[in-house]
Parts: structure tokens; sequence; C-alpha cells
């Protein structure tokens, strides 16, 4: 960014939009993560992005954009060839005339301007944008999938690719490269959080898995499934002459516009052949808000005001792929200061946290989540981190932590936050233990959220308000105050080319915060039912999932079907 950072520091407190302890504690942790300020002021929530980016714009006199809520045309993004909107940095988004609208991250970049004017033989007027709206536009690029293999198949995929039975061999073909990097490449600028590549009878099937729903992409010959998975268990260190038994690894990617992933690979073998998932993680932690994970304000304090609790036992509850992961990550990152140590131990460590302890078990080593955690104690800690705590052993080992001086943070599988309890005493957890540590529970889903392009309002049908109603009354809920709360309208996504057609894009989490007051502590000795737990936090104010779903269909920004899709899982 153009700009110094003193006068950078001058222009945030000028603004009075952060105090000039915040910027001091931000400059810290930054130095501390080795990234920018302005990175660690937005990930805790004390500047939005698009504010951040028009006061930049304004102290450099020129106009900003967000790439984010622009729709740009085929025939502008072309002007600018791909490879130098990713090594400049600009990306052109309208044309008026004569005159091209550009958007930079370094807008008084006189070079790239000058080198834009004479490719495009235009007047170039110059935007600031951020690093992350340049990041989502870079998407423009992609060519529909289907296109693009088209294209590399036709490029030539050498007929002996198709006979060759030597797994080295089929992994070295060039065409077989560009597949498989385009297939990673694409997924990852569609967001996918999985690749699935399935053995069929007389094809090869290509699925993503987006915003949590599997979508078919494209099928191959069969011809070509032993080359595609001989390359990929050459890029995760696989046996290439094993296809009896599973294997497991990883892969580290770096996408065509620059940015770097870990894929997890799991191999499994079928009747039809070899099976691939490749599950995409993010190489360092995604700074995410408690807001933009979908708390709401008054949830999002409750969670800030227990994490900052010298000690204690916060647990994260919900099935497999709930974004419980990604909620423990974002309050790590919260967390991470020069004052502290924090050290993890997970099942696999998902994502890399500059200055983060983190430590994998590894079974086959009798490294379980016990003996990690046990080894944490005696690496000095302030805060620790357990992926999961699937035992007795482990539950004992967490509880007596925390009771010793340490923010503990951990996982369950529970389907609500109350059933958490039970099922730690049921792990054999003492329940005096479980009543003087735990701080806080959170039970979590992840609904889709309507696309922003292509939403419209509908009316919600009585059958299913009548539905809601009485499950929400079932839970506990005043039926008077459930009838006032329930919404008449809903936005619903008709389907465009920005979603795929699907009228969902991204996803946000509902939760269920269960603060462990007195009373509550008073009901674990006695070992309370689930019912009597819940009925207790009501009593304090708590919302269900299912409640706060709704009130994201109030809102806006999901559907009251989505709601009770992952409400009733």
């Amino acid at each position: 960014m153009a700009i110094l950072s003193e006068d950078f520091k001058k222009l945030l407190l000028d603004s009075k939009l952060i105090t000039s302890d915040q910027y001091t504690s931000a400059e810290k942790t930054a130095a501390h993560l080795s990234c920018s300020i302005s990175e660690v002021l937005v990930g805790r929530g004390l500047i939005a992005e698009s504010t951040l980016g028009n006061l930049l714009a304004k102290h450099l006199n020129v106009p900003y954009v967000d790439l984010r809520k622009t729709e740009i045309r085929e025939d502008i993004i072309l002007l600018i060839p791909e490879e130098m909107a990713i090594e400049r940095r600009v990306i052109p988004f309208e044309k008026e005339g004569k005159n091209l609208f550009i958007a930079m991250e370094d807008p008084l970049d006189l070079e790239t301007i000058e080198f834009v004017r004479k490719r495009t033989e235009m007047s170039v007027v110059p935007y600031l944008a951020t690093p992350n709206g340049i990041k989502f536009a870079l998407r423009y690029y992609k060519r529909p999938l289907k296109e693009a293999f088209a294209r590399i198949i036709e490029e030539g995929i050498q007929k002996s690719t198709l006979t060759e039975t030597n797994a080295e061999k089929l992994a070295q073909d060039v065409s077989v490269i560009k597949i498989v990097d385009t297939l990673i490449d694409y997924a990852v600028t569609e967001e996918a959080s999985d690749i699935h590549i399935e053995a069929l009878t007389d094809q090869v099937l290509i699925r993503y898995r987006i915003d949590g729903v599997l979508h078919d992409m494209i099928t191959f010959a069969k011809a070509l499934q032993p080359a595609i998975i001989a390359r990929i268990k050459i890029l995760s260190d696989l046996k290439l002459d094993e296809t009896r038994l599973p294997q497991d690894g990883r892969i580290r990617f770096k996408t065509k516009s620059g940015e770097r992933v870990s894929l997890r690979v799991s191999v499994l073998p079928t009747a039809e052949g070899e099976k691939v998932v490749l599950r995409i993680l993010e190489s360092t932690l995604q700074r995410f808000t408690l807001t933009e994970l979908g708390f709401a304000p008054e949830d999002a304090t409750i969670v800030k005001n227990n994490i900052h609790r010298p000690h204690g036992l916060i647990l994260v509850t919900g099935p497999t792929g709930s974004g419980k992961t990604t909620t423990l990550y974002t309050v790590l990152g919260l967390l991470n200061t020069t004052e502290v140590n924090i050290s993890t131990v997970e099942d696999p460590v998902e994502n890399r946290i500059t200055r983060v302890n983190q430590t994998q078990i590894n079974p086959t080593i009798n490294l379980n989540f016990a003996e990690g955690l046990r080894a944490l104690l005696r690496q000095d800690p302030n805060i620790i981190m357990v992926g999961e705590i699937r035992d007795k052993e482990t539950g004992g080992i967490a509880v007596n932590a925390a009771m010793t001086g340490h923010l503990v943070l951990s996982t369950l599988h529970t389907n609500d936050a109350a059933g958490a309890i039970p099922r730690l005493i049921d792990l054999g957890v003492e329940p005096f233990l479980i009543s003087s540590t735990l701080n806080l529970l959170m039970a979590q889903r992840l609904v889709r959220i309507v696309c922003n392009d292509c939403k419209i309002s509908v009316p919600i049908s009585q059958t299913i308000k009548s539905e809601i109603k009485n499950m929400l009354v079932r839970q506990g809920y005043d039926e008077i105050a459930v009838r006032q709360s329930l919404p008449d309208h809903m936005n619903k996504g008709e389907g465009c080319n920005r979603c795929n057609y699907t009228g969902f894009k991204g996803r946000s989490g509902i939760y269920e915060l269960l603060e462990v007051t007195d009373k509550i502590r008073n009901l674990i000795v006695t070992k309370a039912i689930a019912s009597d737990i819940l009925k207790a936090g009501l009593a304090q104010g708590m919302r269900t999932m299912l409640f706060d779903g709704v009130m994201k269909v109030r809102q806006g920004k999901t559907t009251i079907e989505e709601v009770l899709r992952v409400t009733n899982e």
C-alpha cells in the first residue's frame, strides 16, 4: 500500500475509528504474526475492510472500489492478461468511452498505470482496492471448467498415456499434470472444501464440495483414472504400486494466482478402482472475525469475555463439518499475542498458525490426545487447544489443566450445548471437576447464505411457520414470543452464474451459547439431564441454534429450509 506507517497511524487515529492503545496492541501483534497492521485491525473487528479502503483512498485522493460487489464483464477483464493482473495486482473493472477504470492495491504505481495505458491504448483511471478484493476479482479470469479441460485434452493427451502401465510415466505426462493442477486451482477459486475423484464403471467423476454440498463438475474417460491418481500419489509422497490398501498424504500447492494451500489426501480402494478425496486446507490461519463467522453481537461479546478469562474450559460442539475447528482457530487468532504461549494438539493440524506450537497426534507411535496434552503441560503454556475430547483420560487431563491456571479450548461431538455436560460425565469426568472448570459451551452448525446477486423475497408457508413454532415451544420458548419472532417472508436465491445456479453463496454459522453460571454449576454437580440444563440456559437468556437460525432468516441471510436441514441432522 502506498502509505508510510507513520502516516497510516496518524490517518487511523485522526479518524477516531480506533484508539492509540488499540493501534499499539495491533502493531505488536502484527510484528508477532509477521503480517500487516491492517490485517490485525480487520481481523479483530476493530475496523471493516471497506471502511479502511475508503479511508486510505480518500487519503491518497483516489476513488475506492469494492471488487466483491462489482460485476466485471468478460470483454473488460480480458483487456489485461491474467499473468499481468496477478503480477502487478491490477484488475480492469469498467470502461467508458476511451477511459478504462482499473483497481489496484497501489493506485500510485505510475509504472503499472503507464504499462496498462500503452497496452490498452486507453486513458487509465486508477481506483484503490483491498488485497482481498483483488484476490476475489481474479476469479473472473477462470473459464468454465469443461472448457478449460477440453483445451487441455485437445492440446494433447498422448495416446501412449492411455495405454501406459508404468505409474511413474503416467504421472509425468504434461497433460496429466495440467489436469491435476487445474482441478485443484479451480477448486480453490470456487472456495470448495473437498475434491472427490470417483471411479465409476465407464468414467471418472469429479465432484467439488461447495458450501457443504457436493456438486458434479466434470467427467473424464475411464482410461485417465490411473494417470490422475498416479500424479496425486507422487505429489503427496504415497506409494505408487500400492492399490489394495488405503493411503493418506498431504500436498502443498501454489495456485495460479499465487495463493498457497495445503491438501490432505485420502486414497481408498473401491470395486471400480481407487477413489481420492482431497481436503483443501489454508496454509495459514484465515483471520475471520467472530462477526464474519456468524455470531450475533451479543454472542460475540459473550465469547470474547470468556476467552479472555485466565483459566477454565471452553468447549465447541457439533457434528463433523460444522465449523468447530474454524471457530477454535478464530479464537486462537484473537488470543495470539506476544504475552502468551499457545500450544495445540490436533488430528490433523489443518491450518498453520504463526507463533502457535501445533502438534499432530500419531497413534502408530502412541502419541494420542492424552499423551500430547500431558506433554504440552510441561511446555509452560498459557492457552491449550485440544482437537477433541474422545475419552476419559483426555477429558480428565483437560479439566485438570483448566483447574491449574490454563485456558483450555476443545471440541466434543454432541448435538447441542447442554448435551455436552452429560457426555463429559459419561466419559468418566467427575461432575464436581466439570462444574469447577467449565466456563462456556458453544454448539454450532453451518447454513448456506442466500446469493446476494439473485435473491428475491418470498412468503413463508403457514405450514412451515407452524412447524418451526412447535419446535421452538418444545425447546422451552414462550409461544407468544415465538409467534412475534417468526418472519412472514424470507430471501431466496433464484440462481445465477455467481452462485453456480444454486441460489446460495458462502456459509455462516448458527450458534447456541451456554454460559456456565452458578445455577448451571449446581445442575452439573447433581448430574441433571440435558433438558433441565437447556431449560436453565433459556431462563438466563440463551438462544438455541434453531432460534438463531430463525433470526438469520429474519435478517435475510438464509432460508427456513436451510435452517431445518442442518438443525435436524
